[in-house]
């Protein structure tokens, strides 16, 4: 049977999830490479970190430009690397294909809302096992890119992401619970190890939520914001942002548009009362009827405007980030992945 890819990259991070990366790696690097022995070149890549991720994958595109499949081994975080990485080897802006590249994603991390989407087992076994049935049988899945281009006070960065993304109180969270997990690594360890680490993450963003829904009733949290949207402009208190590719099942919204569309959502929660921070906990459907939706299709852009905050902190797929004074959406297109079961 022929392999639809010629070079083959996983990368395990090892500090993903609970830390446990490195109990498995040896067992996955062996299935990888007896399972693609044909391949020009298997390599595995053992890293600690998002950055070190993003750049191995941007240097193995970078080596050839024949068809390659790259699996992340890791959460959201690192499945987002990866998808960075493939575009910082690319001189343009539109993203490659399938004849190019395929991705997959273990569930290997506390936000593996994608892997699960594309049927992953959850064990990463079985999970490599499964990708690299479905690689052979040449089955892949679109899954649409976001691009989300933000501000320093000397220039823009662009960022990818694929899955989710957080704005206003919704939008601080990944950072609060990074000072968290800094202040009780013990805890947090602990935790997921006996509750499993995809369901303490939902757990830690209720509670963080509840948490800053509560500091809310006290002190006022919302940012003031214009946004523009086809030459239409609107300016409204901005409680809680969620950037939607695809249905959640832990969130309480259902955009219309799949993981396979060329589009994704935005919904803009606003601030219409004092008590508007309760009801995003007991009755956040209240809140959603009244929340500015905008779908964002592929040459069409969003921007959102920070007009009494110089930065703002936000997030991209579980990782921290920050703009200063505006942001702006937009499609970047699609990229392969290999799915599950």
């Amino acid at each position: 049977m022929m392999f639809p890819v010629e070079r083959a990259l996983l990368i395990i991070n090892l500090t993903a999830g609970t830390g446990e990366g490195d109990a498995i790696a040896d067992k996955l690097t062996l299935l990888f490479k007896q399972g693609l022995e044909e391949l020009s070149k298997v390599q595995v890549e053992l890293v600690s970190n998002h950055a070190a991720a993003r750049a191995c994958t941007a240097a193995f595109m970078a080596e050839s430009e024949v068809p390659v499949l790259i699996v992340a081994g890791g959460g959201g975080g690192t499945l987002r690397s990866v998808i960075e990485g493939i575009c910082d080897s690319r001189a343009s802006a539109e993203l490659p294909g399938p004849q190019r590249v395929r991705v997959g994603a273990l569930r290997m991390g506390s936000g593996n809302v994608l892997a699960k989407q594309f049927g992953v087992p959850r064990d990463p076994m079985a999970g490599l096992d499964s990708l690299l049935l479905n690689l052979k049988a040449g089955r892949t899945a679109p899954c649409c890119v976001m691009r989300c281009e933000t501000w320093t006070r000397s220039g823009s960065e662009i960022h990818h992401a694929v899955t989710l993304g957080g704005l206003g109180q919704f939008g601080r969270i990944p950072s609060d619970l990074a000072r968290w997990h800094t202040r009780f690594p013990f805890f947090h360890k602990t935790a997921a190890r006996s509750i499993g680490v995809e369901r303490l993450t939902n757990l830690e963003y209720a509670l963080t939520l509840f948490i800053r829904s509560l500091s809310c009733l006290v002190s006022d949290c919302a940012e003031t914001v214009e946004i523009e949207f086809q030459d239409q402009t609107q300016r409204l208190r901005l409680l809680s942002g969620i950037v939607m590719n695809f249905p959640v099942p832990a969130l309480p919204f259902r955009p219309g548009a799949s993981v396979k569309d060329e589009a994704f959502l935005v919904y803009l929660i606003p601030l219409r009362g004092r008590c508007s921070p309760l009801q995003q906990l007991v009755a956040p459907q209240k809140l959603i009827s009244h929340a500015r939706c905008i779908r964002i299709e592929k040459a069409q852009h969003l921007e959102i405007r920070f007009l009494d905050q110089d930065t703002v902190e936000l997030f991209l797929d579980e990782d921290p980030v920050t703009t200063y004074r505006r942001l702006r959406l937009e499609v970047a297109g699609s990229i392969a992945f290999v799915p599950g079961q």
